[in-house]
């Protein structure tokens, strides 16, 4: 269903208009004479450094096999051009030689089929070492990569040779005719009956592969094959078919300016989610911008939150999204949803309702700034797995996974680093952690409520002991002001968890803070007193709190911890400002 899906896409979109001819960006026009002789290099970049797009015949998949393009290639296969030495010069050279007698072989095959003028000059040109040489000679060595994109151009002409009428019914006859060779069989995609492909295209982008791409599906080895069959003849799929979901693929995993994606998330350092509709591209693009936000569309949101997650003509339209990584030289896929594009808006705007905290404005949180949030400081994110899922909970309105919850608390424990982004980090750790309680399964009928912000009637153990933990914390910085460690530093891991181990002993500490923080101290002593009236009489302070109850002493601490920092609109006669100057 996901590759009759992505081909449905390609088609709807254009993709396979034509399945001959493909837009590439062409770096350089090769003009020649009609002998065949260099007259100069061109190029065709525009104002942002980019080759001119053009329709070009379809390259060939390769990757360390030899296979030319028809009349446009890059400089290995045109010029016989090798960046630096070859580890061997013998085998350099014949690698080099057999590039180019590949692009060579169809050129002197049309030359002598059409007789047409053009044809030959490129013959001519191609076959003379010390004409092609010029064309090297035109830039300086360091500039070539070889990855360049070359066609040419004959005496005064303005159409590339590969646009000649005579070349193109050349091309599109020879690929008939090879595919015609290739075995039928009813296509696993469409149902209908066609050419079997027997390699699939690669992907590209996708993270952590091959830069040359990879495959999603193939069979290269026997222990992949079943019943004598090989290569593409294990699973039929039409060549049309296949290239129709890579070409749906690529489309999405290219870059923009903006994005490292079009249309997908990367989920850590090695997947990425892709996602599309029945619906339309702009429905796309607005989905995007909430579910991974650039700079300008949270600038967009700031003046308009809700802008796009109304209820729309359009929300009866098919969803999809696959999530892909690299495997051992292979794309896997790790999650395949389908929806429609109503309910997955209506699961976006739960996902940020539910990351909602303090006093911030309500606005999207890209992905990769929340995993970041909860990643180990040695910089190793979280498990490709557990991003999936997380990301394919949000869209589906499904329980975050719970290690979520244990990742957001390790780092919290934490001593905070001098960065000045700390405060944003903590909210977005407090954020995952308020999220991911509200949606944890419960046994009974009464869903678990954590507020926004500061809720003073929450009775909650738990919650409780998270803002005095706050208080005490505001306390002794009142009292000592620049501190090396302060009690978070030294004490928040184990008065989370073991909350019996540690609270009296801060107790006796904050009555010390509070003399000392004159003005401030009798406030917040009072603070203190408020909120330790919401404890129980009986064991204030358990043993143990469960990983549930120290995400519920996380938010209390960071509501009390907000509280301190938000700027009351009038405070009481004789009572401090309770913000941070």
């Amino acid at each position: 269903m996901m590759l009759t899906a992505l081909n449905d896409f390609a088609r709807e979109r254009g993709l396979t208009d034509d399945l001959l001819y493909e837009v590439k960006p062409v770096d350089f026009f090769i003009r020649i004479s009609a002998a065949g002789k260099f007259v100069t290099l061109e190029s065709t970049a525009g104002e942002d450094g980019r080759g001119k797009p053009l329709s070009i015949p379809r390259l060939p998949q390769r990757a360390a096999n030899i296979a030319a393009g028809f009349f446009a290639d890059n400089p290995k296969y045109v010029l016989a051009y090798e960046k630096g030495t070859p580890k061997t010069k013998a085998g350099g050279v014949e690698k080099r030689v057999a590039r180019l007698e590949a692009f060579l072989k169809p050129v002197r095959e049309v030359a002598a089929e059409t007789k047409d003028p053009e044809a030959r000059a490129v013959e001519a040109f191609l076959s003379n070492e010390a004409e092609r040489s010029k064309v090297l000679a035109a830039r300086d060595a360091e500039e070539w990569t070889g990855s360049e994109l070359l066609a040419f151009v004959v005496g005064e002409a303005t159409v590339p040779v590969h646009q000649n009428p005579a070349i193109r019914a050349c091309w599109e006859r020879r690929s008939g005719e090879k595919r015609a060779l290739g075995r039928t069989a009813r296509c696993l995609v469409t149902g209908l009956e066609g050419v079997v492909a027997v390699t699939h295209p690669k992907l590209k982008n996708v993270p952590e592969a091959q830069p040359a791409g990879a495959s999603l599906v193939s069979f290269n080895a026997p222990a992949f094959s079943s019943h004598g069959l090989e290569q593409g003849d294990n699973a039929p799929v039409s060549q049309e078919a296949a290239l129709g979901y890579v070409l749906a693929l690529n489309d999405m995993l290219r870059g923009t300016e903006q994005r490292r994606f079009r249309q997908g998330i990367q989920l850590g350092d090695g997947s990425v989610l892709v996602f599309w509709t029945r619906a339309s591209a702009s429905e796309e693009s607005l989905l995007l911008s909430w579910m991974d936000p650039t700079e300008e569309d949270l600038q967009r949101f700031a003046e308009s939150p809700l802008h796009g997650l109304e209820p729309g003509e359009l929300d009866d339209h098919a969803f999809y999204a696959v999530t892909l990584a690299s495997n051992a030289g292979r794309v896997a896929v790790r999650d395949w949803f389908v929806s429609s594009v109503g309910e997955v808006k209506r699961n976006i705007r739960r996902y940020f309702d539910d990351l909602r905290i303090g006093q911030a404005p309500a606005k999207p949180i890209p992905v990769y700034r929340l995993l970041k949030a909860v990643e180990a400081p040695s910089g190793r994110g979280l498990s490709p797995d557990v991003a999936t899922r997380m990301l394919g909970a949000a869209l589906r309105g499904q329980p975050f996974p719970r290690q979520l919850l244990t990742s957001a608390l390790d780092r919290l424990r934490l001593p905070p680093s001098d960065d000045r982004f700390e405060r944003e980090q903590l909210r977005l750790r407090v954020a995952l952690i308020k999220a991911t309680l509200l949606r944890l399964p419960r046994s009974g009928t009464t869903p678990l409520e954590v507020s926004v912000s500061l809720d003073k009637n929450n009775a909650s153990q738990p919650y409780v002991l998270g803002r005095l933990f706050a208080v005490m914390e505001r306390l002794q910085g009142a009292a000592l002001k620049d501190l090396n460690a302060t009690i978070r530093d030294r004490y928040f891991g184990a008065a989370s968890r073991n909350p019996v181990t540690v609270f009296p002993r801060l107790l006796q500490l904050s009555v010390h803070h509070a003399s000392k923080a004159a003005e401030n101290g009798r406030w917040l002593e009072r603070t203190k007193g408020e909120v330790m009236s919401l404890l129980p009489s009986q064991r204030p302070f358990p043993p143990v709190l469960d990983l549930e109850a120290q995400g519920l002493f996380a938010v209390g601490y960071y509501h009390q911890r907000e509280a301190f920092f938000t700027k009351r609109e009038a405070p009481a006669p004789g009572e401090p400002d309770a913000s941070i100057s």
